[in-house]
């Protein structure tokens, strides 16, 4: 038993190992990769307090030197950020914690992954940086209004700070439960983002309400600063029971391609101009699989956006001509980017492989979070 132990941990720690070379697919891998905090040798946190000052570089005194020091964080087990009691408290939820981490970071798990509980990793500005084999938990109230936009709590808020947005950011083989408001959100016109290999879920029998938001508002504001950005690929990733936003997009672009997308009442939505190219994806059992005029953003009120979906599969037990997808016409096009090349806007800028459709369910259950 022990033999079989010791080769099973030697196998997860080979796996974490090569995952850690291998960069990302999809645009996180333009302009040089998503490296995080490259080969340096990782810096083992076993608290919150540790990894506040990991991840923010609170050790380094010239803070212009602080995200230039690469940086490989991995959590020893299980961390409450609680014990930092350094965001907004809610009415059950009286200790909340958030850290910063800075550009060039990796932030992993162990083997076998941990879980982060009762916070928020948020990254205002920050470059090339990697979250990778982790859970989240634990930040969650109920919300009597039902609307959930009191408390602005996320799991992981891709952000900016100030006019710098965060860049080069890839997230990978991570679990998200139910939170207060969005599992992981885009926004503020961050650009070149990978999302791979996660799962997006509920909790029990309760659905979660806000998955995945990637463009913050549809205001015109709002809109002048994503313009030509919030570019973010999603592949082999797992949503099952939520509510919606699988994900929801504004003014960027979207390629999803490989995913499952399971009990969800409505799901892969595209407004505002946003563009989404689906491929190779599985639809099960979704009240409404996709749309490119939802609630507010509506075509009526000039907010629309596209969809092109290929390939893929809407799988429910009674069918309904109204609200499944079909493919979409042929001159389908992704929005302009600024700060990098894109010389055919009719496909992805980059190399991809597409699973079989008859093939992704099995492949992204048996292969989505922490390993």
């Amino acid at each position: 038993m022990k033999i079989h132990q010791t080769l099973r941990h030697a196998a997860a720690v080979l796996l974490l190992s090569l995952s850690a070379h291998a960069g990302p697919i999809g645009f996180a891998s333009l302009g040089g990769s998503t490296t995080g905090g490259g080969e340096a040798t990782p810096v083992i946190v076993p608290t919150a307090l540790e990894l506040q000052r990991a991840l923010e570089r609170l050790d380094i005194a010239d803070k212009k030197q602080r995200p230039t020091t690469p940086r490989v964080i991995r959590l020893a087990g299980d961390i409450d950020l609680a014990e930092l009691a350094n965001a907004n408290p809610g009415k059950e939820l009286k200790q909340v914690g958030i850290v910063y981490p800075c550009s060039n970071t990796t932030l992993e798990g162990p083997p076998g992954g941990a879980t982060l509980r009762h916070g928020t990793i948020e990254l205002k500005g920050a470059e090339n940086v990697i979250i990778r084999n982790l859970r989240f938990r634990d930040l969650w109230e109920y919300d009597a209004s039902g609307q959930y936009d009191d408390l602005g709590w996320d799991y992981v808020r891709i952000s900016s700070a100030g006019k710098a947005p965060s860049r080069h950011v890839w997230v990978d083989h991570c679990d998200f439960g139910r939170v207060y408001d969005g599992q992981l959100d885009v926004v503020h016109g961050s650009d070149l983002v990978t999302i791979s290999h996660c799962v997006f879920q509920g909790e029990g029998t309760e659905r979660h309400k806000k998955s995945m938001l990637i463009g913050h508002s549809s205001s015109a504001s709002a809109r002048a600063v994503d313009t030509g950005h919030l570019n973010v690929t999603i592949h082999d990733c797992w949503y099952r029971h939520l509510e919606s936003r699988c994900p929801r997009l504004r003014s960027g672009n979207v390629h999803f391609f490989n995913n499952l997308v399971q009990d969800v009442h409505s799901g892969t939505v595209s407004v505002t101009g946003g563009a989404t190219l689906v491929e190779n994806s599985v639809y099960r059992d979704c009240a409404l699989t996709s749309a490119y005029s939802y609630a507010g953003d509506s075509t009526k009120k000039g907010l629309g956006g596209s969809i092109r979906i290929i390939g893929s599969l809407d799988l429910r037990a009674t069918p309904d001509p109204e609200t499944s997808f079909h493919d979409f016409p042929v001159d389908f096009r992704f929005n302009k980017p600024v700060g990098f090349e894109w010389p055919d806007l009719a496909h992805p800028p980059y190399e991809y492989a597409l699973a079989a459709t008859s093939e992704v369910e099995a492949r992204v259950k048996a292969d989505c979070g922490p390993h």
